[in-house]
């Protein structure tokens, strides 16, 4: 498995987790605490699809600049704006926000342990 397709199954897979959290614990929870989770698992993801494309693309000057002018102001406009509009727990954004390490994480030590080489950093 590449870096690449490492990074997008964990995109996808945090996703994925954050969805079935959210549909399950929606009746079982205080709505800050539901959407703090879901807030932080969201950005995470956006933030992490946005690096990505900004590391994939430094060879291409304009191309980096223009991911670079688009993950900044983005990532933290919509930051700023939800922690200024909306109530929500900061515990459960930081819970959230950190599920796609958790799922990087979880991978790689998967694959090194079925045997198959998914780490980010190769060691030879």
């Amino acid at each position: 498995m590449s870096n690449s397709n490492l990074i997008s199954r964990s995109i996808q897979t945090s996703l994925l987790i954050g969805a079935i959290l959210f549909v399950f614990l929606s009746q079982k929870i205080s709505l800050p605490i539901l959407w703090g989770g879901t807030l932080g698992v969201t950005l995470s993801t956006l933030n992490l699809f946005l690096f990505f494309r900004l590391s994939e693309t430094l060879h291409h000057k304009k191309k980096s600049l223009a991911y670079a002018g688009l993950k900044f102001p983005i990532f933290y406009g919509i930051l700023i704006f939800f922690l200024s509009q909306f109530q929500f727990s900061v515990f459960a954004f930081m819970i959230g926000f950190s599920v796609p390490f958790f799922v990087i994480v979880l991978k790689t030590f998967g694959g090194f342990t079925v045997g198959k080489r998914t780490a980010i950093v190769r060691s030879t």
